[in-house]
């Protein structure tokens, strides 16, 4: 059995069935995503460390009610790549990952820096890219005017 296929399962048993959107042909470049509450954010990262999983991206979408944190997971066989969806109000800070994956840590400076997200627990939220005295956060959008700016349900139903 696949490595991804076997995982899929470990989390079957551990998440809520609808938490899941399978994509067996791979249209969206992911095998599968699944919505993670916040509190079950460290565990499945966990989960996904002991199963020889590697923490491939981190981002942001930033919708009127709420943020979504967006992390890509890996292995290295063929069309395993899957999605951890994460949901965050803007005035919430989502835990740090970055003590289970090290890469994590420049990950989620570079989404506090464009999106304003602070990650509890992440010792080093320094600006990367942006001069350091900069208060901006360019992607989020209420940064200048955006005529795209929707709630989450009218984006995905």
């Amino acid at each position: 059995m696949p490595r991804i296929a076997a995982f899929r399962e470990k989390l079957r048993g551990t998440l809520a069935e609808d938490a899941f959107f399978v994509d067996e042909d791979f249209r969206t470049g992911v095998r599968f995503s699944v919505r993670v509450a916040m509190g079950e954010l460290r565990h499945i990262t966990a989960l996904c460390n002991e199963s020889a999983f590697y923490l491939e991206t981190l981002t942001a979408l930033d919708f009127q009610d709420t943020l979504e944190l967006v992390y890509h997971f890996n292995c290295y066989e063929p069309r395993s790549r899957f999605a951890l969806r994460v949901l965050c109000g803007h005035d919430e800070t989502p835990p740090t990952v970055s003590d289970i994956f090290r890469c994590a840590g420049w990950l989620e400076r570079e989404v506090h820096e464009f999106f304003g997200v602070v990650f509890s627990g992440n010792p080093d939220l320094r600006r990367l890219l942006l001069p350091e005295d900069s208060e901006d956060n360019p992607l989020r959008k209420n940064f200048g005017v955006v005529g795209a700016y929707r709630k989450r349900e009218e984006v995905y139903g």
